[in-house]
């Protein structure tokens, strides 16, 4: 018969903290708890494990020469085991830097509030992810919906809109456009779908991420074309100012995931929260936008 993993490893830490109390804390157990755990394995074994030296307690001749052996078999099997773990607890979500920034981290508490026994693991990327072949459970994309073989829900389509500081140039027409690598395009498409005479200009500020665009308009640098989810803070603080109405896209943002897969009990508890919370910024956007484009003092965008 196998000896007791968990008598090796309270053997284990015993000798390295020579303390009964310092070791069942680091196990996350009583004292009495791991005094068990010892016992057992000297009777699975017959033989004393560890002895008294004054204050303190170590490892006799034969728990050292048993951890000599075991070397760090326990370590390689807790790294194997922690991973299918994890997997049980722990929801795995890929999104965009922006994304993950200015939308869902302030929102996560709530989530976290409703589901304390779910943790939250978040990683960011631009590229494409594999939910068959990654250790990803679901995925926050830009687009149209449509992925084979992976079911889609709408959080919310892109609406995109000028905006810019107090304090900052505020002519549309003119050079102090702020445009982001990671969306280059989205000047040309807001400004095609308002009709507005012309085109954007070419001059302006080129960054490479839409944060970077948002942070530059934030500080008076020009005027950048952001997504309307991500400004109802800045807008309700006066921090930025809306410039002209927003145009919503046929894209959007949407929680993609396996149709059954691992996980699926946490997948699916955070799409019908993620859903519902994904609503708010659209109302919001609807009210900003009313505020905006009505009454006197209406802004033109023609500063």
């Amino acid at each position: 018969m196998l000896p007791s993993l968990r008598g090796l490893q309270a053997l284990s830490v015993l000798s390295q903290t020579g303390s009964l109390t310092t070791a069942a804390g680091v196990l996350g157990v009583s004292r009495s708890a791991l005094s068990h755990r010892i016992a057992d394995l000297e009777h699975q074994l017959g033989v004393a494990l560890i002895q008294k030296r004054g204050r303190r307690v170590a490892p006799t001749d034969d728990a050292e020469a048993l951890l000599l052996v075991m070397g760090d078999a326990l370590d390689r099997i807790e790294a194997a085991v922690e991973p299918i773990r994890r997997r049980r607890s722990q929801l795995r979500i890929s999104t965009v830097a922006t994304l993950a920034s200015h939308w869902l981290l302030p929102r996560l508490p709530e989530f976290r509030a409703l589901h304390p026994d779910i943790e939250v693991a978040l990683t960011t990327t631009r590229r494409v992810i594999d939910l068959e072949a990654e250790d990803i459970d679901c995925a926050i994309r830009y687009g149209l919906g449509r992925w084979s073989g992976l079911t889609a829900a709408l959080l919310f389509r892109e609406t995109l809109a000028p905006v810019a500081a107090p304090i900052a140039d505020q002519n549309l027409d003119g050079s102090s456009i702020i445009r982001a690598r990671s969306r280059f395009r989205d000047w040309s498409l807001w400004w095609t779908a308002s009709r507005r005479a012309g085109k954007p200009s070419d001059g302006g500020l080129v960054v490479e991420s839409r944060a970077q665009a948002l942070e530059a308009a934030l500080a008076g640098g020009g005027i950048a074309m952001i997504d309307m989810a991500y400004l109802e803070a800045h807008l309700s603080s006066g921090r930025l100012k809306l410039l002209a109405p927003p145009v919503t896209l046929d894209e959007g943002y949407y929680l993609v995931r396996r149709p059954v897969g691992r996980n699926d009990r946490l997948v699916r508890a955070f799409e019908h929260w993620i859903v519902a919370a994904s609503e708010q910024p659209r109302s919001e956007a609807r009210r900003v936008t009313a505020l905006s484009t009505q009454g006197p003092g209406r802004n033109t965008g023609r500063a």
